[in-house]
């Protein structure tokens, strides 16, 4: 009778270790939800106008310079980045809504820039953007101005 007790014990020890081992995942087993690119946002709401500029069929263009910050991908790739912008509007600028001047194409993290032909007394309200698989993450938006010329 003791050698079947022995056993009843040696059987569950054995239970409880396999179980102990493999019964339980790591989270290392389980995939990783992906989320959108983060950006960090600036307390600037406007982007600065450059003086000088360029005519674009006929029309006096001044340069907004844009700039932006891309946190992390979101732990999936970034495929696209860049901004997107409305003129003379109250919209928020998409990339369904408005125009857009793609940056770079490839998984990037950091600060990137563009500079925007915007027109002579001209508002726009301009976004960055960073897509990865999960979809389209926006930075706040903000405002360039055309500016306007200065009598001489």
């Amino acid at each position: 009778m003791k050698t079947g007790n022995r056993n009843i014990y040696k059987v569950l020890i054995i239970f409880a270790l396999l179980f102990s081992f493999y019964g339980c995942s790591s989270d290392e087993d389980e995939p990783q939800e992906s989320q959108l690119p983060t950006f960090k946002s600036s307390s600037n709401s406007l982007f600065p106008s450059i003086t000088s500029g360029e005519y674009v069929d006929g029309v006096w263009h001044n340069i907004a310079a844009c700039s932006a910050t891309i946190l992390d991908n979101g732990g999936t790739p970034i495929i696209e980045y860049g901004f997107c912008w409305v003129k003379n509007t109250t919209d928020t600028p998409s990339l369904e809504k408005g125009e857009k001047i793609i940056v770079g194409t490839d998984d990037f993290v950091g600060v990137y820039n563009a500079k925007l032909l915007v027109e002579l007394y001209k508002n726009y309200n301009v976004r960055a953007y960073a897509i990865n698989s999960s979809g389209v993450s926006y930075d706040d938006m903000k405002r360039a101005y055309g500016g306007s010329i200065s009598p001489r």
